[in-house]
């Protein structure tokens, strides 16, 4: 597995899921990853807090991003966009309960920050389909840049 390739891919379909949650958040959803975890800590949201956000989310990106690698090797025994996206889907379902969750906990929830709902569905339509778009593209993203796995057979399918 090229673990370097996998990180760097993760932060790559990181940074492209925060630019999709940035523009829904600019047409008026309040989806904004980047805030709650930077305001986990029980910090006040500012810039600053959205950094520090931004960094985790940056960092959990390069590790998800070795996580998919390690299915890519293990699971899929093949990379690339489709293999990418089929992944993503795993990740998404993970993602939309995790975020629920985060909300539930979180402890400026709901004086200083809004709680997203599970799959951000209390941002409304458009928070729902800003997450599952920057999910389903982390996913392209990281298999297409994954690209060939180091394993030589495919798993048998039944």
């Amino acid at each position: 597995m090229n673990v370097g390739k996998a990180f760097f891919a993760g932060i790559v379909g990181g940074a492209a899921m925060t630019l999709i949650l940035t523009a829904a958040r600019a047409a008026g959803a309040s989806a904004d990853v980047a805030q709650l975890l930077g305001t986990l800590p029980g910090n006040a949201p500012t810039s600053m807090t959205w950094l520090v956000g931004f960094f985790v989310t940056i960092m959990l990106s390069g590790l998800i991003g070795i996580a998919y690698g390690a299915v890519f090797e293990t699971v899929t025994r093949s990379a690339g966009v489709a293999a990418g996206l089929k992944v993503s889907l795993v990740h998404l379902a993970l993602a939309g309960i995790f975020v629920g969750l985060v909300g539930l906990m979180h402890p400026l929830v709901p004086e200083l920050v809004a709680a997203p709902g599970f799959f951000m569905s209390k941002y409304g339509g458009l928070g729902i389909l800003a997450f599952v778009a920057a999910h389903l593209a982390f996913g392209a993203i990281v298999g297409g840049i994954y690209g060939t796995v180091t394993t030589e057979e495919p798993l048998p399918m039944k």
